[in-house]
């Protein structure tokens, strides 16, 4: 069965063809292991509960669990600076001794307006104030 060129012209078009290369061109993207949880290792002994040294410390990093927080991290300080422009800047406060005890407020023109108060976890470890103020859209 012989097929002519110009009939496999009209089959094919050009977005299946570009579509084509990009599975092609992703295969190596898909072949790469995604690993999510602590680094494999021999296991140690346990420091708390059944995690070792090792699985203790990867569940108080978050990189462990979440691939893209890099991304994630950049988007936030990217959206943070747009809240800042609208916003302007927070008043900080101290709540102790250390430059990273410090809270900021964001003050509204408007009487009697409700308070909104944001948390960030972040497992007290890494992170800077400036990097989540884009939570405050909902300002």
């Amino acid at each position: 069965m012989t097929i002519e060129i110009a009939e496999l012209r009209k089959k094919i078009t050009r977005r299946t063809a570009l579509g084509g290369f990009g599975v092609v061109a992703a295969i190596p993207a898909l072949a790469e292991e995604c690993r999510i949880g602590p680094p494999a290792h021999a296991k140690g002994p346990l420091v708390w509960m059944d995690m070792d040294q090792v699985e203790l410390d990867a569940a108080y990093d978050q990189s462990f669990y979440a691939p893209l927080l890099r991304q994630d991290v950049e988007r936030w300080a990217s959206n943070s600076d747009s809240v800042r422009t609208r916003l302007g800047m927070p008043q900080r406060e101290s709540y102790g001794t250390s430059e990273v005890e410090r809270l900021d407020i964001y003050r509204t023109k408007r009487p009697n307006a409700p308070i909104f108060v944001f948390i960030h976890g972040g497992a007290w470890l890494s992170g800077e104030a400036e990097t989540m103020r884009s939570q405050r859209n909902c300002l």
